[in-house]
């Protein structure tokens, strides 16, 4: 089976995650600029990773408008964030941006990133410093708003090899 990753990496978790499956899967890894020098038709099964930011899942609309040109392949889309597995935050993120006549043929895969401050753009930057100063100036923060602003006062990875085995398990096999 031949296997494409395709990826959009903006601070490195999604690129970290791609090269991983790259390399347990012996298989083609391409960044998500370099999209228009391959033929996603000569691949079996293809999957493809960005990053969560601000709810949206960059290239994803990109690669969606390219599953109906892909009948018959294996397609998964994986997306890396800064904040733990939540399943209702992860089925949140899919209900935007995973149109609903695609859900059922392209599971989606979440794996936890991390920050990455140094490799952030200024936008980038000051939009955490707004949500930094957002959860600071809850009257009464929650254990769970204590524990984000604790996350997300310093750059820190949650990256882990051994989060891609069922992302994995379903390239290769489709389970």
């Amino acid at each position: 089976m031949k296997t494409l990753i395709l990826y959009h990496s903006k601070t490195g978790f999604t690129a970290q995650y791609a090269q991983w499956l790259a390399q347990d899967l012996s298989c083609a890894c391409v960044p998500y600029k370099s999209r228009k020098a391959i033929s996603l038709d000569t691949f079996d099964a293809i999957a493809f990773g960005s990053g969560l930011r601000a709810g949206i899942i960059p290239g994803a609309k990109w690669f969606f408008s390219q599953v109906p040109k892909l009948e018959g392949k294996r397609l998964a889309l994986f997306f890396t964030g800064a904040m733990p597995p939540d399943p209702a935050g992860i089925e949140r993120a899919v209900q935007q941006n995973v149109p609903p006549e695609a859900r059922e043929r392209v599971p989606a895969f979440y794996l936890w990133g991390g920050l990455n401050y140094e490799k952030m753009g200024f936008v980038d930057k000051a939009m955490m410093a707004a949500f930094r100063k957002m959860l600071g100036a809850k009257k009464n923060p929650t254990p769970e708003d204590q524990e984000a602003i604790r996350m997300v006062a310093s750059s820190f990875s949650k990256a882990d090899r051994e989060t891609l085995r069922e992302l994995e398990s379903y390239l290769r096999e489709g389970k």
